[in-house]
Formats: C-alpha cells, structure tokens, sequence
C-alpha cells in the first residue's frame, strides 16, 4: 500500500514538472487548489491560485498575453505550484466564501503550508507580474509579517501605511486598520506626508474626521502632497458619494449626502455639486429646479464648457417656457459658439430666438448655419428648413 502511495505521488510529480517545463506558458493545475498545497508542501512550493471569471476581459487578456510570455511562464512554473480556479464555478464558489474576491483577476500566494501570504488584483503587463512574484517571496512584504510589525505598535504611521497598501493591493478590507490607527493621531498628528498618504489610500468617508480634516487645511496638505493630488482625492470621494444617489434618483438621500459634499467649499467639489444637481433635477423631471440652478451656477460652472452650456441651454428649449430665462439661454448658445463654433448650436440658438419670437435674430443664427455647413461640406438640410420656416413666419 505504501509502496502504490508513493508510485502515485511519482506519477503525479512527474506529470506536473513535465508540463511545468515544457511549456511557453503558464502551466495552470485544474485539480484544485487542495491538490496543489499538497503538492506545494511535498515540493516545498509556494502556490500561486489564479482566481478568474468566464466573463472577464482582463483574465483572458491575462491567460492570451502574459502567461503565453516565455520570461513569464519561465518564471512561474519554476518557482511556484500553478493552480487556477473560476471563482463563479465549482468549488470556486465555496472557496470564493473564503477568500472573498471582489475583483477578477486576483492572485493568491500561498506558503508551502497553505498560509496566504500575499495577494494582488487587476490586470498586469509581464514584467509588472513578475515583479509581483518576486514580491511575493519577499517575507517583509508579506501579509502575515506586515500584520505583525502593525499590530505590535499600531500607531507607528510607516507600518500602517505599508500593511494598508498591501491589503488594498489585494483587494482586502483596511477599514479596521485605519480605524485603530487614526485613532492613536491626535488632529495635531494629521498634518504629515505619511499620514496623507495613509489617508488618501485608506479613508474614503467624507464625513470622516481625517477627511475633514483635509478638507479645512486643503492648502496645507497641498503643500505636502500637491494641491492637485488634494483636489483630486475630496473630487473623487464626492463624486462617489453622490453618483450612485443621483443615478438612482434618490433624491432623499441625495439632499442629506450633498450637504456634507457642499462643505468641501472648493470650486472644483462645487462644479461636481453643479453638475450633480442638474443631472438629478434632470432624471427626476424637476425642471423647476433645473431652470433655477441653472440661471444660478451656469454662469459660474459652465463658462468655460461648450458641450455644458449648450446641453443646458438645449433643456431650457424643450422645457423651459419663461422668456427671460429663455433670453439666458440664447446667450448660453451664443458663449458655447465662441468656445467651440458647431452646426448644431448655431441651430439651437436659433431656435431659442425663434422661441422668443425673435425672428431675426433666429434668421441670423440659421443662416450662419447654413454657411457653416456649406463651408465644410456637411448636410445643411436642417438648416435650410429652419430658415424657410423662419422666412415664411417674417412675413
């Protein structure tokens, strides 16, 4: 019995190193992740488990341009145990309970005794996958080590930072690390790099104290970062903060959450704010409330945006009936056409005068869109139509 036990682990050895080294490509196991640690362990191996979908582009890009590279399947099949499993298939998905995959791919390192060790998501060019191999080995590096060195002195800012950045890398929950240790940082600790750092990575409640924190000393924490990298992180959270309301049309939860956005009191927060107001007045059919941020903000928020100005002042055309706010709008179209002269805001324009009963302003403007169309070769049959119809209301 012994000896059948030992000629089977022979067998299996041999298959696996063959394939293992005869291949330019990653030679992945489809045993299971089980089989793999137990050969892992005999070989004293480290296992690398490729948690993939069917469904997902970045995996088969994964699976048609980097494993199939020679330095790469090199690399893996001689260091590692090479096991992959679809997460949403099999016994995938009672692993998946474990592991808890958010995000397709991810890597997961195992030591030889079936310890994680180490993990990393996303798509990876070849040599950026490697270098995530060799990191892995690397024990400092390592999940459990950066756990311990955090845990013996959890306000010590480098060692939180460095496990926080390994647990996002791996698509794991830091909540709780940043949680203990912002809670050993007196207000007066805040303002450091490291603790940027920390914060930018690892703190995405708005109403946080840290990032309010942020939020009142923008220009001293621009300092030490770069006011783009602050504008960029108080954007980015208001914009997954409200988003999501918006789109929903919750409008409830949208009034509550804004007023926690509005309190970042930056003009690039408050474009966002804009831009959010208009979009849920507008999925919501509240064009009450979009006349009335619009003749409020535009002015401020959209100056400077064609695209912006002439969306708005295309709404006001189809939902806004009142004259002065319409005689608003056409000059809305008139600045969108002296940032960026189209066919197409010559002819709203237009017809925002046409609305007012303008003719011929609204003559004008058709007629420079029939020009404009001409000058370039486009179709100019609408334009041609408006001012027949323009002509014909004249007289």
């Amino acid at each position: 019995m012994i000896k059948s036990a030992r000629y089977f682990w022979l067998v299996l050895f041999l298959c696996y190193f063959t394939a293992a080294y005869s291949t330019d490509s990653i030679s992945f196991s489809h045993t299971g992740l089980r089989q793999a640690q137990v050969l892992a362990k005999k070989a004293n191996k480290p296992v690398l488990l490729f948690c993939y979908a069917s469904w997902c582009p970045h995996c088969k890009y994964m699976k048609e341009n980097v494993f199939t590279q020679k330095e790469v399947a090199d690399y893996f099949n001689k260091t590692f145990i090479c096991v992959s499993q679809d997460m949403e298939k099999g016994e995938g998905i009672e692993q998946n309970k474990v592991v808890k995959i958010n995000s397709f791919p991810t890597f997961i390192i195992y030591d030889p005794n079936g310890i994680i060790v180490y993990r990393v998501e996303g798509e990876l060019k070849p040599e950026a996958f490697i270098q995530e191999g060799k990191i892995a080995l690397t024990s400092k590096k390592q999940l459990p080590y950066l756990k311990q060195q955090f845990e013996t002195d959890v306000s010590n800012s480098n060692n939180c930072y460095e496990y926080l950045r390994a647990l996002k890398k791996g698509g794991l929950d830091y909540s709780q690390v940043t949680k203990q240790y912002f809670a050993t940082q007196g207000e007066d600790q805040l303002l450091s790099d490291v603790n940027w750092r920390i914060i930018s990575n690892g703190i995405s409640d708005l109403n946080s104290r840290e990032l309010q924190f942020v939020s009142h000393h923008q220009i001293e924490f621009g300092k030490i970062a770069s006011p783009l990298r602050v504008k960029r992180k108080l954007d980015y959270e208001v914009k997954e903060l409200l988003a999501p309301l918006v789109e929903t049309s919750d409008t409830v939860n949208y009034r509550i959450k804004r007023r926690l956005a509005v309190q970042i009191h930056s003009f690039s927060s408050d474009s966002l704010i804009f831009c959010f107001d208009l979009r849920i007045a507008q999925l919501t059919k509240n064009w009450s409330l979009y006349r009335q941020t619009s003749l409020q903000y535009a002015d401020t928020f959209a100056a400077h945006n064609h695209t912006q100005l002439t969306e708005i002042a295309g709404n006001f055309l189809k939902y806004i009936n009142d004259k002065e706010a319409l005689s608003t709008a056409e000059l809305w179209s008139q600045k969108s056409l002296a940032l960026d002269e189209e066919y197409d805001t010559y002819l709203l324009c237009s017809r925002l005068y046409q609305k007012t009963n303008n003719i011929p302003a609204a003559i004008k403007m058709a007629e420079k869109a029939k020009e404009l169309s001409a000058k370039y070769g486009w179709e100019g049959t609408e334009a041609e139509k408006l001012l027949k119809e323009l002509i014909d209301l004249k007289k």
